[in-house]
């Protein structure tokens, strides 16, 4: 077969941060398996690259292309829009798209009007955005024009099927997850003589108690409520130390904290050889804002999440059981401060079937072979 023949897979994100690298890797290398080329195409605006620049988290693969973007505002009511310009060899009406569940998504209207077979893939419902109602209407009716609808948690694909009137055969909860067969092998390689070294390292006391936050240090995480707690905290137990992995626009926060009280390590963007000494000797992993995949993360270190009420979590806020894998407090510095203090958990039971990357990939990929054996 002619490389102009070959079964061709476009995927459009955003952009590929670290996290995704092998949720992507997996579904390329398994449609190769089955004869198909695949490739991620990812791009945006001036904003929304500096915004990504200011994450850190961004990579560049083999089987993923940056590609020139344009961004239009078309109404008030509307997000802007916004096209990625992919190859002309990956434009054709063969080539199957899996595209971003947006009503902003040029790319997916275009596929839809000149007939070329898509598949969407999105929360299917999100509370960490804001829609208007033409917004919603007009996603729902992407969805259901698209051949196949991809949604992150279970509950994304009840909202789909219930409120987009997506019939059940066509939409496909993929159960949004991280890398956890890395950071299992992390947190078993981790020794007593691990965790010391990482103390003597780092400047931290034998006897001090060790918390840990993970993830983006960005507003909607709600850093600035996490610095302050922090402060009420080691005033009230000078054992107190806080641990962060991670990078954002917000580090500036967690920097002056650790000026100040000497009691922050800061690690930066880590891998979870980094941080897991940390996390087989914390009693808690602090959130005060959206918690999203993290939760994965929380269920294989065993960690008890702390959050707070009116944060808009992320779909895989559903994996926690409340009371159990996570503790929401009111919103304030005070009420996260003391819930810090005294609302740690013991998890005694584990929790059954914590979603992996592997398995997600192979859901994304078996739903894609089977709309290319429909096509054919």
């Amino acid at each position: 077969m002619s490389r102009s023949q070959r079964t061709l897979v476009a995927i459009t994100q955003p952009y590929v941060p670290g996290y995704r690298v092998p949720l992507w890797a997996r579904v390329v290398d398994n449609l190769k398996s089955e004869g198909v080329e695949c490739r991620v195409f990812f791009g945006g605006d001036a904003e929304q690259l500096r915004i990504r620049a200011g994450r850190g988290d961004g990579v560049e693969t083999e089987w993923a292309t940056q590609v020139p973007t344009r961004t239009v505002t078309l109404h008030r009511r509307l997000p802007k829009l916004i096209h990625r310009k992919l190859p002309r060899r990956w434009r054709a009406r063969r080539v199957l798209l899996v595209t971003e569940m947006q009503v902003s998504n040029v790319n997916a209207w275009v596929a839809i009007a000149t007939g070329r077979r898509i598949v969407t893939l999105g929360h299917g419902s999100s509370d960490t955005t804001e829609q208007n109602r033409l917004a919603t209407v007009l996603e729902n009716q992407l969805n259901r024009w698209a051949d196949h609808v991809l949604t992150y948690t279970d509950r994304g694909r009840r909202h789909v099927i219930d409120v987009g009137r997506v019939r059940e055969n066509r939409v496909t909860a993929f159960r949004n997850a991280t890398d956890t067969v890395r950071l299992r092998a992390a947190l078993a390689g981790v020794t007593s003589e691990a965790e010391a070294e990482f103390r003597q390292h780092h400047g931290i006391p034998d006897d001090a108690i060790i918390d840990l936050y993970l993830g983006a240090l960005n507003r909607h995480k709600n850093i600035d409520l996490l610095a302050g707690a922090a402060k009420i905290v080691f005033a009230a137990d000078p054992r107190r130390w806080l641990v962060v992995a991670g990078w954002g626009e917000d580090a500036a926060l967690m920097e002056a904290l650790a000026s100040e009280t000497g009691r922050v390590v800061l690690l930066g963007q880590a891998s979870p050889a980094d941080y897991a000494p940390a996390a087989t000797q914390a009693g808690v992993l602090l959130n005060p804002g959206r918690v999203g995949l993290v939760a994965v993360d929380a269920l294989i270190m065993g960690l008890p999440i702390l959050t707070t009420s009116a944060s808009a979590h992320a779909p895989e806020f559903d994996y926690l059981r409340p009371g159990i894998d996570v503790v929401e407090t009111a919103p304030t510095t005070a009420a996260f401060a003391d819930g810090w203090l005294t609302g740690a958990i013991e998890i005694e039971t584990p929790p059954p079937n914590v979603p992996s990357v592997e398995a997600a990939a192979d859901i994304i990929s078996g739903v894609i072979l089977n709309q290319l054996a429909v096509r054919r």
